[in-house]
Parts: C-alpha cells; sequence; structure tokens
C-alpha cells in the first residue's frame, strides 16, 4: 500500500522544462525598455534643462531689426505694480519678446509655420494675413489710369523768328505700358506681397490732398515771389507693380497726385509719376521695405532739378555702394516668408564733389559738424535706409555748387533720400522732417535765406495725417 501511494507520488512530480532562451528574450526586452524609458527621461530632461538656462541665462536680444523697434525691457519693481499684476505681466512679456537668437526663430515660423494658416481671397489663391479692405472710392474708376498712351513734352516750344513760318520742335517721349499681368500673391496687414515684393496699400483720401495743398498755398502767399515753391508727391512702388487682378484693393494714387496738382496755387507741382514710370523696370523701389530705392529718388530728384531748371549730375559723377541682404520694414510689418528668404540689395550714392554737413536739433540749436552719410558698416542689414540719418533732425549741407540757390526741404522720411543726390543743384540745402519740426516754417526759411522751398512726401503722407504737422508748423 504505501509502496502504491508512493508510487503515484512519483507520478505526480511532473518534471516541466523551463525554456531559458525565452526567459533570456523576455528580460533582454524588459531590459531594453527600462534603458528606453530611462534614456528619454534623461533627455527630456536635459531639453528641459537647457530651455530653462537658454531662455534664462543667455544673453537676450535687446532690438530686433527685422521689425525695427526696440524689444521689450525688464520692467521695474514697484509694489503697486506687483500687487495689480503689471510686474508679472512685464516679466512675462519681457522673456517672450526677448529670446536668444530670436530673428532666426522668427525666420523659421515664417517660412515653415505661418504658410500654414491664412483664409482664400478670391478665386485665385491669395492669402490673407490680418486685415483688408476693398476700396469703394467712386472716383477711383471715374477716369482710366492706364497711361501708356500719355505722352510728355520734354522741351518748350520754339517758334522761328519769321512771321510767315512756324516751326514747332518738339520731343515727345512715350511712357511704357502701367499695367501688370494678374498673379497670385499674399495680403498681410493691408499689404501685398506677391512676386516677392511688398505693396501698400493706398487708401487715398482726397479732401486731405486738397488741405495739403491748401497748406502750401498758404506758404506761398506767405513767401512771396522771393521764394519758389515746389511741390512733390511721391508715388509708392504699389502705383508701378500692383497686378491687375488686385487694383480693386488701393485707390489710385495718381488720380489723388492729380487732385492735388489742380488745387495748387502759384507752387509748381513736380511729375515724379511719369518720371518714375519710365523707369519702372529698374529698381527704384524696395521689394522688402516701404521706401523707395535711392536710385528712385535719383529720377525724381533729376525731375526737380529739370523743372526748376537746375544742375544735376549724372550717377557717373557720384560713388556706388551695394549692400547685399536687404530686408526692410515689410517684413516685420507681415513676417512674411516670401520676403525674408529674398533679400534684395540695397544701393545708395555718394557724391563727389565737396560738402559739409552740419546737423542741428530741430529748433535749429546745438550745431555739430556731421558726415553726409551715416557708416553702413555699423548697421544691421533691416536698417541700410538709415544711412542717410534719422528724421529728428535739422540737416544742412553746404556744397561746391556755387549757384547762389538755397534749398530748404519739408519732408517725411522719402525724401532722405533726396538729399544726396540734389548736392550738384544747390549751393545750400535743408532737411528738415515736418513731423518733428518745433518752428515757425515761414520764419525759418526768411531766416536761411532760402530761394527754393520744396515740399517732398509721399502719398500716405500728402493725402494722410501727417499732412497736419505742415500746417502746424506753419502757424507756430
Amino acid at each position: 500500500m504505501s509502496d502504491s501511494k508512493k508510487g503515484n507520488d512519483e507520478n505526480d512530480n511532473i518534471d516541466i522544462k523551463i525554456d531559458k532562451s525565452k526567459l533570456s528574450k523576455r528580460r533582454k526586452r524588459f531590459l531594453i525598455t527600462r534603458y528606453l524609458h530611462s534614456f528619454n527621461i534623461i533627455i527630456i530632461t536635459m531639453i528641459f534643462v537647457f530651455g530653462f538656462s537658454y531662455l534664462l541665462f543667455f544673453k537676450r536680444e535687446t532690438v530686433s531689426n527685422e521689425e525695427n523697434r526696440t524689444l521689450t525691457e525688464f520692467p521695474s519693481f514697484s509694489l503697486s505694480d506687483y500687487f495689480s499684476g503689471k510686474y508679472t505681466e512685464g516679466i512675462a512679456n519681457y522673456y517672450d519678446d526677448t529670446v536668444h537668437n530670436r530673428s532666426k526663430i522668427k525666420k523659421f515660423i515664417a517660412s515653415k509655420l505661418l504658410p500654414l494658416k491664412g483664409r482664400q481671397y478670391g478665386d485665385d489663391g491669395i492669402v490673407l494675413y490680418g486685415s483688408s479692405f476693398e476700396n469703394e472710392d467712386e472716383d477711383k474708376n471715374s477716369e482710366d489710369t492706364t497711361t501708356s498712351t500719355t505722352t510728355k513734352p520734354d522741351s518748350q516750344v520754339t517758334t522761328a523768328p519769321t512771321t510767315e513760318t512756324t516751326v514747332v520742335t518738339t520731343t515727345v517721349t512715350t511712357l511704357p505700358d502701367n499695367t501688370n499681368p494678374a498673379a497670385e500673391g499674399e495680403i498681410a496687414n493691408n499689404i501685398v506681397v506677391v512676386n516677392n515684393r511688398g505693396l501698400m496699400l493706398y487708401g487715398g483720401g482726397k479732401e486731405n490732398g486738397l488741405e495739403y495743398a491748401a497748406s502750401l498755398n498758404a506758404y506761398k502767399a506767405a513767401l512771396g515771389d522771393s521764394v519758389n515753391v515746389y511741390s512733390m508727391v511721391c508715388p509708392t512702388a504699389v502705383s508701378y507693380y500692383m497686378p491687375e487682378n488686385y487694383l480693386n484693393l488701393t485707390a489710385s494714387e495718381k488720380d489723388n497726385i492729380d487732385n492735388i496738382n489742380s488745387a495748387l496755387v502759384n507752387v509748381t507741382p513736380i511729375d515724379v509719376f511719369d518720371a518714375l514710370l519710365l523707369h519702372k523696370n529698374e529698381d527704384i523701389y524696395s521689394r522688402t521695405d516701404h521706401h523707395w530705392q535711392p536710385l528712385g529718388a535719383y529720377y525724381a530728384a533729376q525731375e526737380f532739378a529739370k523743372t526748376a531748371n537746375l544742375p544735376f549730375a549724372e550717377l557717373t559723377e557720384y560713388d556706388t555702394v551695394s549692400l547685399p541682404g536687404y530686408v526692410g520694414t515689410l517684413y516685420g510689418y507681415t513676417k512674411s516668408a516670401s520676403l525674408i528668404n529674398n533679400p534684395e540689395d540695397f544701393i545708395y550714392y555718394i557724391p563727389k564733389i565737396n560738402t559739409v554737413t552740419t546737423r542741428y536739433t530741430t529748433t535749429f540749436t546745438e550745431p555739430h559738424e556731421d558726415s553726409l552719410l551715416l557708416d553702413s558698416s555699423k548697421m544691421s542689414s533691416s536698417n541700410y535706409y538709415m544711412v542717410f540719418g534719422g528724421d529728428e533732425q535739422i540737416t544742412q549741407v553746404t556744397t561746391d555748387c556755387k549757384n547762389g540757390r538755397t534749398l530748404v526741404v519739408f519732408k517725411d522720411s522719402y525724401g532722405n533720400a533726396l538729399l544726396p543726390v540734389l548736392t550738384s543743384s544747390f549751393e545750400n540745402i535743408y532737411l528738415c522732417d515736418v513731423r518733428y519740426f518745433d518752428m515757425n516754417a515761414v520764419s525759418f526759411v526768411q531766416q536761411v535765406g532760402a530761394t527754393d522751398l520744396l515740399f517732398a512726401m509721399n502719398t500716405f503722407s500728402a493725402t494722410g495725417g501727417n499732412h497736419d504737422s505742415i500746417e502746424a508748423n506753419r502757424t507756430k
């Protein structure tokens, strides 16, 4: 009995063989998974530590060259700001706005991320960012603004000294077609970006234009026949490069300039619009900035000199400086990848004649001698237009052109580029920005003995808010 039981017990002890190779594989997978988890934790921790150190300890940016502005400063502490939340909000804004390598990060965002958002406009694929408008000015389409059939006499009619026969000699220049084929682009903050070019949409303002003209007429009446007064209303790039399928988004600068010129009394208009149209296929406007290129200013100054019967130097009489990699203000406004990824050359001209430049405060005090043009090597690529100097000053230039003519220029920032290319036409030039001028303008013109007064402003200023400054300066 005991043997039988013992036998059964022996049979119940089943010997199960364990596959050690399977255990080894499971253990390996377990160890690999554990190592991967540990590795991921280490990597993520390193990323957080680096990111924290990067944001907290690396040198922070202070200026955004692309946006042409000073970045947020660290806030000053006060108990009232702390308890109101303003202080902590200021700290958050500071760290958000001043990241190290901010420009490179924003370029990546503009190139890779921003194109993913937007909404369609019309049927041709234009993408809208921010606000935009369609021009609804009834006067916009009341007149065909195409100037392909317009002719412009370059010389006065000459009459022979006999009464029997009159010989008329007229040189006629046919203006190029000012139309552009349809194209696809994007709009950001009322700026069209098309063909790697930014175009600011013009809103018009004929009533403001008439006020601008009335102010100039008042200057002429106050100054009398001793001072020649000129109006140079400068069109912007939208007049020359806007595709036909987007014309409904912008008013006509040509119509507004003509409206101003028709209201001038004893003030001589400078026909910059047609002068620039002749050179439309040249680099007369920046693609990435809202200003014209110095070449555009040169042609405008040339038209002024011709109208005023003044000498004018050819471009061969200037030293040419070309600065590559220019990306100006329009990228700052739009953050468009098309602009930042397609920089342009900024080309300006240095007169070879001798000049003496003196800069004053806006009250014509504290004179100090300076260079005519600033050192571009100390500028970022987005600030090259600043080679002409800032706006909050009065600049006087004395030249070798000893013709007894003294010019005062009241201008906006467009007028800055005119100064170097007018040095062959006047003996003395005073450049004053209407927005910052702090004197009675009529008295100033008389004080410096001006023979000529030029108002040089783009259409946005002449028919926008800046035209108020002209009248305000006249009555200070």
